[in-house]
Parts: C-alpha cells; structure tokens; sequence
C-alpha cells in the first residue's frame, strides 16, 4: 500500500492541545500547465484557517485479529459488525461481541504476500432478501478474484462456503504488489471493483494509461445480470486503497497511493461520466513522473495531495456522516499507513486538518469502516479494531 502525495504542508508541528491542527492545502507548480489546459482538473484549493473540529477518540472494540483489512455491515444492520482479516476469514462482531465461528474462512484458497489476501469485501444493496455478497481476494497463484457467496440459509451468522460463484478474474502472478482491492456499491446499484496497476515500481507496462488491460482501474460491475461484465469506470490510478461513496452526496472518493514522493485523493461527483482519467504514470498526484503518451480530455487532478515528508502510503477513508460527533458531519476522513496521522478534509474544496486525537494514536492503519448508520472505524494490521467517538 503506498500513495499519492498531498500537497499539504504543516502549518505547525503536532501540538497536542488543540482538538484540531490545520494543514495548508497549496496549488502545486509541479502540473505541466499548458498541457493541462482544458482538461478541466483542479489544483488543491488553499485551505481554511484551523477549524473548531470537535474533539475525538479511539475506542477498542476488538483485538486479536489476524491482520483486518477492512470493515462492513449489511445495509440497515444496526447489530453487527463484518471484518475482513487479510489471511482469509471474516469475522462477525454482534453488538460489540466477537463471535468465535468466523462468518466465512477461505484461507486456504488466498495467497499471503505483503498486499496480497482477502481484501475486500461488499453485501448486496439487497441483502436483506437475496443474502447475495461479493468477496476480493488474490488467489494462491496471486490472480485477482472477484467471488459472490451467498449467507447460509440456516444461520445468519455464517455464510453458505459452496455458494461461491466467481464474476471476474484479472492474472496478477507476474509481481505480488498493487493488487487494489476495495469494492463498493455505488448509489446507481452497480459494484464498484479497484484493482492497482500491476505491481513492480514504477508502472513498467505504463498500464497507467492504457485502456486495454484490467489494470489501474476503477470497474464496475452489474451485478443483477448474470451476463454482465465489468465496464472501465476510471483509470490511471496506482493503486487504490480504499474508496467510498458519501452516503448523502453519491460523490466518490478515493485514497490512491503513490510512487515515491506524492499520496493523493481523487475525487469524482455523483454521475460523473464514464472515462476519468486520473493521469497516472504520466503524473504521480500533480507532479510529473513519466512523460509518455497521455488523453488528457477527461484528466483529472487530485483535489489533495501530500509529499513523503507526512507519510508514505494513503489510506483512503470515509465522509462522516454519522450522529454522534455532529461538528465532523461533511468531513472526509483518511489516514497515511506509515505515520499512522489521520486527517478530515472540509469537502472537495476546503482545508485539511490533522485530527489530533486519533492522529499518530494507532499504528499500521490499514482501513477505514463505516456501519449501517454513518459512524466511523479504524482497523490496525497488529489486530485491532477502534471506533472513532467523541
């Protein structure tokens, strides 16, 4: 997992007094200007003064686990809790009790490298009556597997492990890192599936900017048709770890980690047309990093962006949009893996602060979760679980 950089600089150093520290969001001069002239990107907007952010904590809800990944629950499910423990197992927690049976266990069909395992995990926006959820993992030959189970019709807590039914495969054995990950459901009802560009370092195929193969893409996938298959939403992205939907706007928002100087955050509108192109591996965030041949008609740039001086590798998160911290409603949440700081970002266009109660506070962040009614989680590779409260 590594990132795009933001171009925020600290106004200040870590200060452990104020709930809130504000990071100055500057244009960049690393764009190829004239070339990006008419493409319709926006440079990162110069952020606000430091905003009266409430205060918040980390709450553990779980510990032991085997490296989580990420965090889900089904839609309306206000009791449980889904985690995805990268070494192939999700594990069910029920009203803040972790149940000893694992909901499903497929270790031994996922390879274990660095980025490689179950590592993405979505429920059906119809869960409720069709039981119907979708699985990412790389297989023990290191290819991409997009699987669909069903739950067991006995046992809500455990799902049906014959029911597997694979919707896609992308060959991903030539180099084990930047397999991507995440799925989501879209507000258009269509599973949104991220894969990275194929791995080694420097995107060596220049997959980046090319349309023809599965790699550094978003896809997506309808999945009420038993013939569809996944249409190219947005490409050159590097990899991306972890994107969300506002559950109030449709807006999509995405953590892409970078090469060796810059993480960034992408960002698309709801209804945004077929055809981004995030510029990748001809850019790397705003910054030039391979000139080659590159449409630009539908570039996009990040609307944030942060050198490795913050960190090394985003973690793309969530917009709050829970109850129990009002005052961070509307922020968009994410976080870098090496340094573990965890910021909130005003929207597309305003400031980015360093949440300083949780900020630094949890090591080897690897995901953001979001529950049934908005409010926010952490998952730690060393096996634990926190929630975000104030």
């Amino acid at each position: 997992m590594r990132a795009r950089r933001l171009i925020l600089l600290l106004a200040i150093g870590l200060v452990a007094a104020a709930a809130v520290i504000a990071v100055v969001l500057i244009a960049t001069g690393g764009r190829d200007k004239a070339a990006a002239q008419g493409t319709g990107a926006t440079a990162p907007a110069a952020a606000t003064a430091a905003t009266n952010l409430p205060a918040v904590r980390l709450r553990q809800i779980a510990s032991g686990l085997s490296a989580p990944v990420g965090l889900t629950t089904p839609p309306g499910d206000t009791h449980r809790l889904f985690v995805v423990e990268k070494t192939g197992r999700i594990v069910v927690i029920v009203n803040g009790r972790r149940l000893a049976t694992p909901f499903l266990n497929i270790g031994s069909r996922v390879s274990k490298g660095t980025e490689q395992g179950l590592l993405g995990l979505a429920f059906d926006p119809q869960y409720a009556s069709n039981g119907r959820f979708y699985v990412y993992y790389t297989d023990t030959a290191g290819d991409i597997r997009v699987v669909r189970y069903t739950v067991s019709a006995s046992n809500r807590n455990l799902a049906n492990a014959s029911s597997a039914t694979v919707l896609w495969s992308v060959p991903h054995h030539a180099h084990a890192n930047h397999n991507g990950g995440q799925l989501a459901f879209g507000p258009d009802g269509l599973l949104y599936i991220g894969v990275g560009d194929g791995g080694s370092e420097g995107d060596p195929n220049r997959y980046g900017q090319n349309v023809h193969v599965p790699y550094a893409k978003i896809w997506r996938l309808d999945v009420s048709s038993a013939s569809a298959r996944p249409v190219m939403y947005a490409y050159g992205l590097r990899n991306p770890w972890r994107f969300s939907f506002d559950r109030k706007t449709g807006a999509l928002w995405i953590g892409d980690v970078g090469q060796n100087k810059w993480e960034e955050i992408d960002y698309l509108k709801a209804g945004t047309a077929r055809g981004t192109n995030f510029g990748w591996s001809y850019y790397e965030g705003d910054h030039v990093y391979k000139v080659q041949h590159i449409v630009r008609t539908r570039l996009r740039f990040p609307i944030a962006e942060y050198s490795h001086a913050l960190g090394d590798a985003v973690v793309g998160g969530y917009v709050y949009r829970g109850s129990a911290i009002p005052r961070l409603r509307g922020y968009y949440l994410f976080a870098d893996y090496g340094t573990a700081r965890v910021w909130a970002k005003a929207g597309p266009r305003g400031g980015v602060h360093i949440l300083t109660g949780i900020s630094q506070k949890l090591p080897s962040i690897s995901s953001f979760g979001q529950n049934a009614l908005g409010e926010l989680y952490l998952t730690s590779l060393n096996g634990r679980v926190y929630k975000i409260v104030p």
